[in-house]
This record gives structure tokens, C-alpha cells and sequence, in this order.
């Protein structure tokens, strides 16, 4: 019953992880959209100082999000295929869709603490980046766009926050689910 439990949470965190990713991936894309609007001569400083700061692209933190969200979704539905195996009581069903919950989930499970650190660099990009959208002068950018860009932020950094919660959550929860 225990790993019936496991199971169930294992497969809710990943789909709020591939939620939280989505809504990330969302907030990225609504970035990149406002730098796009910019005036010429200010998005080349916007893109480099997201990269040098954030340690990515946009380009690069969109492919990412997207792996890290496939990720999610491979573990969520072995974690499925498991919690059927469970629920007919097959011993050799549950041991074949444990096995291949451990094959799904070893790309994160590798990967989560970089992939942590990386949410925690953005995160602290994010929570700084509202000082930056002011240093901007008005002649390149709208008061009603720089006041859309600050007001986002707190909700920026929250997403970024549960990505790498989540994170260390589903890796914690597989440990209890695979181990042995």
C-alpha cells in the first residue's frame, strides 16, 4: 500500500512539474516576445545580459525547459504504467515497470542538482532584473511596457522558485519509489 502511495505522489509532482515547467516556458516566451519589441539598439544588451547572467540564451533556456519537461513526462507516465502494475498485483509487471520508471527517470534523476542550480541562477537573475528595466531610458522604453515588465517579475521569479523545488521533490520521491 505504502508504494501504491509513493506512486500517486511520484505521479502528481510530475504533473505539476510539467505544469510549472509550461507556465516557465510561458513567461520565457512573453520575455523574449517584449525584448523582440524593443528598439534595435537595446535588444543585443537585453540578450547578453540574460545569457552572461543567467548562464543561457533565451534560445538555450526555452531547449532546456522543453528537455527538462519532456524529462517530467517520461517519468510521469512510467509512473502510471507502475501504479497499473500495482494495482493488478503482478509481481513481474510491477518489477518490469519499475525498471523502466528507473530508465526514464535516470536523465533527471543525473542531472536535477545542475538543473537546480541553473533555476537557482535564474531565479536570482530575475529577483534583480526589475533595477535593470529601470536603468533603461524612457526613449527606448515605454513607461506601460516597463511597468508590465517589473509587475511580472515576482511571478517570473515564483515559476522559476517551483522549477527547482519540484525538482529536488521528484527526485527525492523516486529515491523512495526505485529504490533498491
Amino acid at each position: 500500500m505504502q508504494q501504491k502511495e509513493e506512486v500517486a505522489r511520484l505521479i502528481k509532482t510530475c504533473g505539476t512539474g510539467k505544469d510549472s515547467i509550461a507556465a516557465f516556458l510561458r513567461s520565457i516566451d512573453d520575455f523574449s516576445a517584449v525584448v523582440e519589441d524593443l528598439p534595435a539598439v537595446v535588444r543585443p544588451l537585453v540578450r547578453r545580459d540574460l545569457e552572461s547572467n543567467s548562464g543561457m540564451s533565451g534560445d538555450e533556456w526555452t531547449a532546456f525547459l522543453e528537455r527538462l519537461g519532456a524529462r517530467y513526462g517520461a517519468i510521469y507516465d512510467e509512473a502510471r504504467r507502475l501504479a497499473e502494475a500495482l494495482d493488478e498485483a503482478n509481481d513481474g509487471n510491477v518489477a518490469g515497470a519499475t525498471a523502466a520508471l528507473k530508465d526514464a527517470a535516470a536523465p533527471l534523476v543525473e542531472s536535477a542538482d545542475v538543473a537546480a542550480e541553473q533555476m537557482q541562477t535564474m531565479e536570482a537573475y530575475l529577483e534583480g532584473l526589475p533595477a535593470k528595466i529601470n536603468m533603461i531610458p524612457d526613449a527606448f522604453l515605454k513607461a506601460d511596457v516597463r511597468e508590465g515588465l517589473i509587475s511580472s517579475m515576482p511571478g517570473y521569479v515564483e515559476r522559476a522558485r517551483a522549477v527547482k523545488e519540484l525538482l529536488n521533490e521528484v527526485k527525492e520521491e523516486l529515491s523512495f519509489v526505485v529504490a533498491g
